[in-house]
């Protein structure tokens, strides 16, 4: 059948002469001449699983060579940058910037034009939100309609081609996030379409699916009329089937279907809302929320179909790695299938090591089931593992979430010692063997805030958060910075309210909500390379470049902490080489001061320095023993390494006019001085990489160390409305360092 694909006309206020139309086609996979410029699925046919991708004439990027060599920059596209308005309002509308529940207009073509900034904090890859076809109002992309569809209101596929073009150019590697377990909410249990459904399963009667609104759209497919164009619901009950297994518990128990009788015909799970956690087949049938219709990941029908759009997705989107979402409840048949499937299409491509990580929000023993190989409990310490290929390679690791956020929000800083003995159990709980390289890496996101959770630094300060950063920075795995911690945001409240999700241009939406004498930060433009917290993230990525190399040893995943605990101090060593090893002093208690005498990996004698400073680092004498003798102050870090402070690349650190400020200026007569400093003097050919709004603009030293370049603009040259300064890449420092 033909889709039926509808014209949008988008009007926007930026002037009265720009209207665009936007065609889009509403969970059209099969491709068409209306859907191809969002479609990632070249086959016409309408068999799911045969659709395939395709880039024609494209050189795909090759992947990272280690992901621990990266930090990673996470953000919801919605919520960043609007870089194209007339997409604003395509498909379900529901767009408002003054209600933060609503879309406010974030796009892949805003993303691109703000890749440079996410480079110069040091983050060479990018986790952004799912891409594909939502609801009305699903700002967050996490309610999927169409798995092959990008969401117009993201942009087209040239626009994510561009952004992943865009990236490569720069060396950066793009994750998205993928989703698997859920779609949106067409269905209804029957009985229960105005209420909660009891989980049921089997001979408990499971329920019938009936469509939630009866005046939803319908697509014809090959079996008739559905409300999902590729994903179909059946309501012919098997008294005989079952759901094979085993599906594992929440401390990694394994379970096996004793019993009989479900609806094997459909793509869907029937058994009512997810409403126990604990109980492992809820977790893998029930539907969460209530409201996101569950995939029946553990037939091969489903997973077929699953797989080929995944991998349509690689092929014509050149994308380096997925994101997980809910893998939990997700039956681990699925991923054993999906993750080599995935890793060998993606290898057809030259990306040897495609990445894939999950979202690990639940206990250790339980994500160790899906973690490379998989090891139940009883395999923990000893060579054995889960029967069949690795799966996924690592994920978001909220086991040391968890100690930051009760040693710190609730004030327990004698649970410090929580973050090693951590490390320690995952080292016998988790296979963290390479499918690619056969060498250990553990590959662990470690996170101070991510989007579902509130900002640690509102409920705490910032001296917590930088302290959390500094330490996720030097510990093992992949450290992960949420946008807008660089900026200080600090809005209260639940991200999945959408109170922590602020965007970081300007907005309306957050204004009532004051979180200094000021106002809400968030209510501004805050794209601002040259803010402290910014400034203090990009030397932190810096110097675990510089200490810690390519990563491409065993290791750089040994941690080293002393045999005599110091109270509410955590004290670490690690390197990748000998001779690269630093070694982190935190102080976690909100009080009190500590004087502590810490063991250290070098020869007495031997001077040691603060690498955490930014200008006169502090040094240490080693002593007997390799005893350093440190004192910090309330959640006080010190990062201490030998030879002096490695070269960094050089940064900027001011500009005048500052950064998001205004002025009002007489056309006739005034000037504009503008200013860029640096952190140390430059080569003069720094000048001449300097631009305003693309332009060069005879900028000039102003000394001749040239650590602050400057030039003056007349008032009539300068139209209304925003300027732009920018230094080029591979601006020369006089000690040889190019900028970042």
């Amino acid at each position: 059948a033909t889709p039926v694909c509808v014209a949008a006309m988008v009007d926007r206020i930026l002037t009265r002469a720009l209207a665009a139309v936007l065609l889009w086609c509403s969970e059209a996979a099969p491709r068409t001449d209306e859907n191809a410029a969002w479609n990632v699925n070249f086959n016409s046919e309408h068999v799911p699983e045969q659709y395939f991708g395709s880039w024609e004439g494209h050189e795909y990027f090759p992947s990272p060579k280690n992901w621990r060599s990266l930090a990673i920059y996470q953000l919801l596209t919605d919520r960043f940058a609007d870089g194209d308005p007339r997409n604003n309002e395509a498909h379900d509308g529901e767009f408002d910037v003054r209600d933060m529940t609503f879309r406010h207009g974030g796009d892949f073509v805003g993303l691109k034009q703000k890749l440079p900034y996410i480079k110069g904090l040091g983050c060479r890859a990018i986790w952004i939100s799912p891409v594909f076809l939502n609801g009305p109002n699903s700002y967050h992309q996490y309610a999927i309609h169409d798995f092959t569809i990008i969401d117009p209101r993201l942009g087209t596929l040239e626009e994510l081609r561009d952004l992943t073009s865009t990236a490569h150019a720069l060396g950066m590697y793009v994750i998205i996030d993928v989703v698997m377990n859920h779609m949106d909410n067409a269905f209804a249990f029957e009985g229960h379409d105005q209420g909660a459904a009891p989980f049921k399963m089997h001979d408990d009667e499971e329920y019938r699916l009936v469509l939630r609104d009866s005046e939803r759209e319908l697509f014809a497919t090959p079996v008739g009329m559905q409300p999902y164009r590729d994903f179909w619901y059946n309501n012919t009950w098997d008294p005989k089937a079952t759901y094979g297994g085993p599906v594992y518990g929440h401390y990694g128990e394994a379970t096996i279907d004793g019993g009989s009788g479900t609806y094997p015909y459909s793509d869907f799970h029937h058994n009512g809302d997810l409403m126990n956690y604990q109980n492992p087949w809820q977790i893998t049938l029930g539907k969460i929320y209530g409201m996101m219709d569950d995939l029946r990941l553990e037939s091969h029908r489903v997973q077929d179909k699953y797989i080929a759009m995944t991998k349509a997705l690689i092929s014509s989107a050149d994308v380096d790695g997925f994101r997980v979402d809910t893998p939990m409840q997700v039956p681990l048949e699925f991923f054993k299938r999906w993750a080599p499937a995935v890793r060998e299409h993606a290898r057809s491509l030259g990306k040897e090591r495609f990445g894939l990580f999950g979202e690990f929000f639940v206990t250790t023993e339980r994500f160790a089931t899906m973690t490379g190989r998989g090891k139940t409990p009883e395999m923990s310490g000893i060579d054995a593992f889960i029967e069949g290929p690795a799966t996924l390679q690592g994920g978001i690791d909220y086991s040391y979430y968890w100690y930051f956020f009760t040693t710190l929000v609730q004030k327990k800083p004698e649970l410090t010692y929580g973050l090693p003995l951590t490390y320690r159990n995952e080292g016998l709980m988790l296979d963290t063997v390479d499918p690619v390289t056969e060498q250990s890496e553990f590959a662990m996101w470690t996170f101070c805030n991510n989007h579902d959770n509130w900002r640690l630094q509102s409920m705490t300060g910032t001296a917590q958060m930088r302290m959390c950063i500094a330490i996720i920075s030097f510990w093992p795995g992949v450290p992960l910075h949420y946008a807008g911690d660089e900026q200080d945001l600090d809005t209260p409240g639940s991200a999945l309210d959408g109170w922590a999700r602020e965007e970081l241009s300007a907005s309306m939406a957050w204004r009532a909500v004051r979180t200094t004498p000021e106002g809400n930060p968030a209510d501004r433009d805050n794209f601002d390379m040259t803010s402290s917290s910014y400034r203090y993230v990009q030397r932190l990525n810096a110097m675990r470049r510089a200490y810690f190399g390519n990563f491409g040893s065993e290791q750089c995943d040994v941690v080293e902490t002393p045999a005599d605990k110091i109270p509410d101090v955590l004290v670490f060593t690690r390197g990748c080489t000998d001779a690269g090893r630093v070694t982190l002093i935190a102080n976690f208690h909100s009080s009190h001061s500590k004087d502590v005498s810490v063991a250290t990996p070098w020869a007495q004698g031997m001077q040691v320095f603060d690498i955490l400073a930014e200008r006169g680092a502090a040094s240490f004498q080693v002593g007997a023993e390799g005893i350093v003798q440190a004192w910090l102050p309330p959640f006080g870090v010190l990062v201490l390494a030998p030879g002096g402070v490695k070269d960094i690349p050089p940064s900027v650190v001011a500009v005048t006019p500052r950064h998001a400020s205004t002025a009002t200026l007489h056309v006739d007569s005034d000037e504009v001085n503008i200013t860029i400093s640096f952190d140390r003097p430059m080569v003069t050919s720094v000048a001449g990489m300097a631009h305003l709004d693309g332009q060069s603009s005879a900028f000039r030293c102003a000394s001749i160390e040239c650590q602050e370049i400057f030039t003056t603009v007349v008032a009539a040259d300068l139209a209304e409305g925003f300027h732009v300064l920018e230094v080029d890449e591979g601006a020369e420092a006089r000690d040889g360092q190019l900028s970042f």
